[in-house]
């Protein structure tokens, strides 16, 4: 049996990392959903947010800030949280707003340290061929269409543009107005939810979840097409 390659140990590491990660936001998690399982527990968990009173939202801003600059960090339980916290504007517009501080942030880290960063995410191989260098004339379409498409590594790409010569407040723009939709209907969901309307939740969650599936297949078909 062949010893693993240094990039297939770093694609290991990056895998391992976001399996434990995911265990171990859902863990953290487990109390309040049980919480929120009765009407009384979401009065408490209510009553609990608004005690920190502007700290709450600031916090969980942060939360989204952290995820996407660590990439493998997954950022779907957390804008979920988002929406059984504040509701489903709010904790859109909270998400939204830790996902261009997050974005603004990596794309200033990358542009001033360049591939290495990078490369401690992705593999160089997936950096060279990554339809993104493929054609720069389209790069603001691509970068619109990648962002927008359920089932792409969003973060990961957070860290692939800012490699290509896009323009920061364009970027910015584009990759904010994209995710719109997937962060709403998370934060849709996670409300429902927080109101005891499980069956409106178990629907929503079923629906995205078939769209993130099919978007995740276009990906994969046009990733063979390249």
């Amino acid at each position: 049996m062949s010893k693993l390659s240094k990039e297939a140990k770093k694609r290991l590491l990056i895998v391992a990392a976001y399996i434990i990660t995911t265990i171990a936001i859902t863990l953290l998690l487990l109390p309040w959903i049980r919480q929120l399982s009765t009407n009384d527990g979401r009065i408490v968990m209510k009553q609990r947010v608004e005690s920190y009173g502007a700290f709450a939202p600031v916090i969980y801003i942060l939360l989204h800030v952290f995820h996407v600059i660590i990439a493998f960090v997954p950022g779907e339980p957390i804008e979920l949280l988002g929406g059984v916290l504040f509701g489903t504007i709010p904790g859109t517009l909270y998400g939204l707003l830790g996902v261009i501080i997050g974005t603004a942030i990596v794309f200033l880290l990358v542009r001033k340290f360049g591939r290495p960063l990078v490369g401690y995410f992705v593999p160089e191989e997936k950096i060279k061929n990554h339809r993104l260098f493929q054609d720069e004339n389209k790069l603001e379409w691509a970068v619109f269409l990648l962002f927008f498409i359920p089932g792409t590594p969003k973060d990961l790409l957070t860290y692939l543009v800012p490699l290509t010569r896009i323009n920061p407040t364009r970027y910015l723009l584009i990759a904010t107005l994209a995710r719109i939709p997937s962060i709403l209907s998370s934060a849709y969901i996670g409300s429902s939810f927080g109101q005891g309307k499980y069956l409106v939740s178990l629907i929503a969650f079923g629906i995205t979840g078939g769209i993130g599936l099919i978007g995740m297949l276009i990906n994969k078909h046009i990733e063979r097409k390249k």
